[in-house]
């Protein structure tokens, strides 16, 4: 058999077995017969670190509880906390960008950054309409309509849950202001 010939069947096999499309018996033993006994050497995994991952989500875990403590339990004006708030939204954005190949990692970001973003709009809702629980309850609102269009495209079902709950809790409040 030809050498280049016999050299993309080998990379279908490892391919096969790394996808799991075929049980690793049968690859194996595919792989046997056409390297005649050689073996292939396992090509290395570009899967990130499991130590780099775990400091990320701590990292980006432990932004919720220093914005809640920056936000409720300082005396620091709204704007600054509106910033902090924004500087928050970017870095747990550009930790989503980096470790999008981590499913783990983008579930917990994920459902950060929205709280990020609901914290944000009801900062600014209360900076805009200081006092006016109307206005508050039209901002939450959105921002679960946001989360149900969300989960609907990117078929995240805990967003479509927190989504429908917030709607209609807004709704709720809405109707009895």
């Amino acid at each position: 058999m030809n050498q280049d010939r016999k050299k993309i069947i080998i990379n279908e096999i490892v391919y096969w077995r790394e996808n799991k499309l075929l049980p690793e018996a049968y690859c194996n033993f595919l792989l046997s017969l056409y390297t005649e006994g050689e073996g292939v050497e396992p090509a290395k995994t570009t899967a990130p670190p499991r130590k780099k991952t775990m400091i990320s989500i701590l990292g980006i875990g432990l932004l919720l509880p220093v914005l809640f403590l920056v936000t409720y339990s300082t005396e620091i004006s709204p704007i600054l906390q509106m910033v902090i708030n924004f500087i928050f939204i970017i870095i747990c954005t550009f930790g989503l960008i980096l470790n999008r190949n981590n499913p783990f990692f983008v579930h917990i970001g994920s459902i950060l950054l929205a709280l990020f973003v609901l914290l944000f709009s009801v900062n600014g809702s209360d900076l805009l309409f200081k006092g006016h629980g109307y206005y508050l309850s039209i901002i939450i609102l959105l921002n679960c309509i946001g989360w149900v269009i969300v989960g609907i495209f990117s078929k995240k079902k805990y967003f479509l849950i927190a989504g429908f709950l917030g709607s209609i809790t807004s709704v709720t409040i809405l109707l009895n202001i």
